[in-house]
């Protein structure tokens, strides 16, 4: 999945409300694009630190100042859209939720949050496992000279 590069300034909230609210009193607006991406970068984001994962990934270019401030925004947005059975995200919305509830994703995800969330730990993590390979060989390498 691509989420193109959102601009996020002062101005984004106020024409953001407003387009979601033609949008939502126009009766010849077939799609409605900009409610139906509020309500899915509601469900995206709820921390400034989604926030920033998503600036860091350049789907994101906040000129607002504070991470706080965007996610903010984009709650407030996303906040009673009233979104339709033609949900312009519906796809990805269903695939993303498939992907997140896959045993294997979801051990990948809790291993990569607990144990490789620095670089530090992950290095340490492979230096032990390396250690412990290598004390192993060298254990059965004594072992077997012994026996001889």
């Amino acid at each position: 999945m691509t989420i193109p590069c959102f601009r996020v300034y002062d101005a984004t909230e106020t024409i953001l409300q407003n387009i979601i609210a033609y949008e939502q009193q126009s009766s010849d607006v077939q799609y409605k694009y900009f409610t139906d991406f509020a309500a899915f970068m509601d469900h995206l984001i709820d921390l400034e630190k989604d926030v920033s994962l998503f600036r860091q990934k350049g789907i994101i270019e906040n000129w607002m100042g504070e991470d706080k401030e965007v996610a903010s925004l984009f709650n407030k947005n996303g906040n009673g859209v009233t979104t339709y059975s033609d949900f312009y995200y519906k796809e990805e919305c269903l695939k993303a939720s498939e992907h997140c509830k896959k045993t294997w994703n979801r051990m990948k995800a809790s291993l990569r949050h607990n144990y490789f969330n620095s670089p530090w730990k992950g290095a340490s993590i492979v230096v032990a496992i390396t250690l412990l390979i290598l004390t192993t060989i060298h254990t059965i390498l004594a072992f077997t000279g012994f026996v001889k």
